[in-house]
This record gives C-alpha cells, sequence and structure tokens, in this order.
C-alpha cells in the first residue's frame, strides 16, 4: 500500500502530464496552422503527436507512480488538459505565435545577409564576365558571321568559275582517256 504523499505526487505528476500534453497539442496545433500541410501530412503530423504523448505520459508515469495504470491516471491526465485549456492555453498560442513569428524574422535576416554576402563574393566575376567574357563571345559571333560572309562570297565570285573550269578539266581528261583505250 503507497502512503497518501506518494499518491499524492503520483496524481500531480498526472496532472503534469495532461498540462504537457496540452502543450504539446497547442504546439503542434500553431505549427499546423501557420505550414498548412497537406491531408497526407496532416496524418503523419497526427501521427506524431499521439506517439510524442505517448512517450511523454509513459515516461512521466514511470517517474510518478512507476508505470501503474489505476483510475486516477486517467482523471489526473484528463484535469491536467482541462486546467490547461481553460487556463494556459490562449497564453501558450500566443507565446509559440510570437515564437515562429521571431523565428521566421530571424531566418529572413540570415537570407538576407546570405543573399548580400554571396552577391559580393561573386560579383566580381560578373564584372569579368561583362568586361571579358561577352565581348568575345560578340567577337566570336561577329567573326563566325564575317567568315560566312566571306565564304559565299568567295564561293559566288570565284566558286562557280572554278567548278566550271574543274567540270571542263575533267571532260578533257575523260574524252582523252577515252580515246587513249580505242587506240
Amino acid at each position: 500500500m503507497q502512503s497518501l504523499t506518494s499518491q499524492f505526487y503520483a496524481f500531480l505528476v498526472t496532472i503534469l502530464a495532461g498540462v504537457i500534453i496540452g502543450i504539446l497539442f497547442d504546439f503542434y496545433r500553431v505549427v499546423r496552422g501557420l505550414v498548412r500541410p497537406r491531408k497526407v501530412f496532416t496524418h503523419l503530423g497526427d501521427l506524431t503527436f499521439w506517439v510524442v504523448s505517448t512517450l511523454v505520459i509513459f515516461f512521466l508515469l514511470l517517474v510518478g507512480n512507476w508505470g501503474e495504470m489505476r483510475f486516477y491516471v486517467f482523471i489526473g491526465i484528463l484535469a491536467g488538459i482541462g486546467l490547461y485549456l481553460k487556463c494556459l492555453s490562449r497564453y501558450f498560442i500566443k507565446i509559440f505565435g510570437a515564437a515562429f513569428l521571431i523565428i521566421r524574422k530571424i531566418l529572413m535576416l540570415v537570407a538576407k545577409v546570405c543573399s548580400t554576402l554571396w552577391l559580393i563574393i561573386i560579383y566580381p566575376f560578373v564584372i569579368i564576365r561583362n568586361i571579358v567574357v561577352i565581348p568575345i563571345g560578340f567577337l566570336g559571333r561577329t567573326c563566325a558571321g564575317g567568315a560566312n560572309w566571306v565564304k559565299k562570297c568567295l564561293n559566288r565570285f570565284i566558286g562557280s568559275p572554278v567548278k566550271g573550269y574543274i567540270s571542263r578539266v575533267e571532260r578533257r581528261l575523260k574524252d582523252r582517256l577515252i580515246k587513249y583505250l580505242k587506240k
């Protein structure tokens, strides 16, 4: 038989377990409200909440009364949840909302600092690219276009006469070869 003080201690631990479950529930509720996950992730979040809640209750029951499940355990947990929801829930929701807002602002500041540092690091390379690479690419395209133009001009003015000359030479060679073979 347990003493009255140990039973009272165990009952207070179960009330504490109920309060902790309420805090976890509000935390999950605020996170889910901010993130707005899809249905699958909502189900995964619910499952995670219940697993964590079960572990917390199990641990606190081990601490409070060596894990014995008695009727007063359920009454204590429900009383703790009710006490939390009635007296503390709105304050914790505000605290969690403010904490997430502060964390968001800090993350935005860190992102801004990182992007500024990245621009400072990368800017000399952008200048080099603008000064060196872009003009070289322009000259290359211009030269390639100019080379194509020169090639077209050469084919037009020189190519046709040369082709005609080569075809006349081929015909003459062919004719001579035929005459030679007939002999």
